[in-house]
């Protein structure tokens, strides 16, 4: 069981400051509290966002050789192709940018790199097939940023190369007709923490205005796939984004998409209520089945139907997709935990590293995401494969997972990633040795203190707050994800009244009292507490508040984040 820190968000104003901001812009004390916490002083834009913040594309570099290349290629009706990757972001960057030049007018396809046998980006063979096809112009989406050898590769077969990327730049880029990368050091766009959708949307935005669209058409259509990959690709809900999010969400109750309508209707969620986190925990996931397990061109195609008829089969491929997926990734992690169990070493290391034959390479992240989220110590998952052994890797706050693979890179093949993330090659007979390796510079650099996870509370909550008038005040501050994360309460010295556990003891439900109040919990992957509570008990619980509904009928209910024994 991990143990986590407890840490109250420190005000970064007096009481007075609270309350002025309260009166200013008519939101709740306690909203305005939690907003002055998190440093947001000057809220208008954040609890109203409006496409009045989208930003003018063409101050991203580059944003105008591209438009001219297209609006070129569309004149002289030459083959465009656009170059996609195999997750969420990258399906709804090439759907989105595929049905565009379609509508106007365009004789274009796409193509997605196999995940198995090409990776991620873009690579010679894929151009030569490409080109193979007739294509005059590539435009890449969600890749392609370093991608310097393929493109000059692509001129030498007579294709122009546009790339739109979002991903860290390095020291050369591509000589392409144009690069679209809010991160370019030279760039000077203003928001510079667009999805890869985002980005591909700012194209299209350009270009419906070189082209003389209708703007209002443009922004209710596109603007609710770009919301689903810019969620799904975790980026901050912040500026542009969150206004992107906000209308695309508001915009899928009736969405024109037969795909996105049957995808939702397939998950079982109310078109009218969806949420960032809906979005994340059941659209997405069905989305990116088809590039783990299954293939990413059935989404895409999926997003491009014509009919309902059409959509709700690619969808019913996804969904089966889904749970094939789930099923692998179970299998895997239950494999992976026994390893764990059944090794005393595992106890004494900082970075755990777990190989096994077979493992499916499209899953092996998701499996590392959840063990470092259970032991809270970074963790690479290897697929081995005749001697050879890919993996991917997950860390903590405060270690630089790309600097660990750097300073242990002479035992790997080849790695690449950034700080959270990253992926390698190894031999099989090197894991040991590089195990060690990592380990050793765990040592040198990770104090037991980063070992404790950190979670942050925005404020103390007395339970009789915990309603649904709260929840509703609360509401201004959706849509939530990263860089807005839902707001965590705590509660201190509530008894336990009941206690019980779903799905097989995995997941843990109490009924608490405090005084005459009478509270219903739930904890996600928590029943493991199921045997450590008695009935009586005091705890402390750190909770998201959020809404219940059963057989239209509404209650609060809470979230359980974390608890613990009642100091009181």
């Amino acid at each position: 069981m991990q143990k986590k820190k407890w840490t109250l968000r420190p005000a970064q104003g007096s009481r007075a400051d609270i309350l002025d901001l309260s009166n200013t812009y008519q939101i709740p004390p306690l909203v305005a509290m939690i907003l002055n916490k998190r440093g947001i002083t000057d809220p208008a834009e954040f609890l109203s966002p409006t496409l009045s913040v989208i930003h003018d594309p063409y101050l991203l570099r580059d944003m105008r050789p591209a438009v001219e290349r297209i609006v070129s290629a569309l004149k002289n009706h030459e083959r465009i192709a656009v170059y996609g990757d195999y997750d969420v972001d990258g399906i709804t960057s090439t759907a989105s940018l595929v049905r565009f030049l379609q509508a106007c007018g365009g004789d274009v396809f796409y193509y997605i790199p196999d995940r198995k046998q090409e990776g991620y980006g873009v690579n010679s063979g894929a151009i030569d097939r490409i080109s193979a096809q007739g294509a005059k112009l590539l435009i890449t989406v969600d890749c392609g940023i370093t991608a310097v050898l393929e493109v000059e590769h692509a001129g030498q077969v007579g294709m122009d190369v546009i790339i739109t990327d979002h991903h860290e730049c390095q020291a050369h880029l591509p000589q392409a007709v144009a690069v679209i990368n809010p991160k370019r050091p030279d760039c000077d766009y203003p928001f510079k923490l667009l999805a890869g959708v985002g980005v591909v949307f700012k194209l299209m935005q350009a270009l419906t205005d070189a082209l003389n669209l209708d703007k209002d058409a443009f922004f209710e259509i596109y603007a609710e796939i770009a919301a689903i990959g810019t969620i799904a690709d975790v980026m901050p809900l912040l500026g542009e984004n969150r206004a992107l999010v906000t209308y695309g969400l508001a915009h899928l109750a009736h969405s024109q998409n037969y795909g996105l309508r049957a995808l939702i209707r397939q998950a079982g969620l109310d078109a009218h209520r969806l949420t960032a986190g809906s979005v994340s925990f059941a659209l997405a996931p069905r989305i990116n089945a088809a590039g783990r397990v299954g293939d990413p061109k059935n989404a895409v195609k999926m997003l491009l139907c014509d009919t309902m008829t059409e959509a709700a089969d690619y969808v019913a491929i996804l969904d089966e997709e889904n749970r094939a997926r789930q099923q692998e990734e179970q299998e895997i992690l239950n494999q992976a935990l026994a390893m764990i169990e059944s090794r005393r070493a595992f106890e004494s290391e900082s970075v755990l590293v777990l190989a096994g034959s077979g493992w499916h390479h499209g899953i092996i992240g998701i499996v590392a995401s959840k063990i470092t989220e259970r032991f809270y110590k970074p963790c690479i998952i290897i697929s081995l494969d005749e001697g050879i052994g890919k993996g991917s890797g997950r860390s903590i706050k405060g270690f630089n997972l790309f600097a660990a693979l750097s300073a242990c890179g002479s035992h790997l093949l080849k790695f690449g990633g950034h700080e959270l993330a990253a992926g390698l090659t190894v031999e099989e007979d090197k894991i040991d040795d590089f195990r060690t390796a990592v380990n050793a510079y765990a040592a040198s650099v990770l104090t037991e203190e980063d070992m404790i996870p950190e979670l942050w509370i925005d404020a103390n909550l007395p339970v009789e707050y915990m309603n649904l008038k709260t929840i509703q005040k609360l509401s201004v501050m959706a849509p939530y994800g990263m860089g807005n994360p839902a707001p965590i309460f705590a509660s201190a010295a509530l008894s336990v009244r009941e206690i019980r556990t779903m799905s097989e003891g995995k997941h843990l439900r109490l009924t608490l009292t405090k005084g005459r109040y009478l509270i219903s919990a739930v904890g996600f992957s928590m029943g493991e507490w199921a045997e450590i509570l008695h009935p009586g008990d005091l705890i402390d619980i750190a909770f998201n508040l959020e809404i219940n509904r059963y057989r239209g009928t509404e209650r609060a209910q809470i979230l359980l984040k974390d608890l613990r024994f009642s100091a009181q």
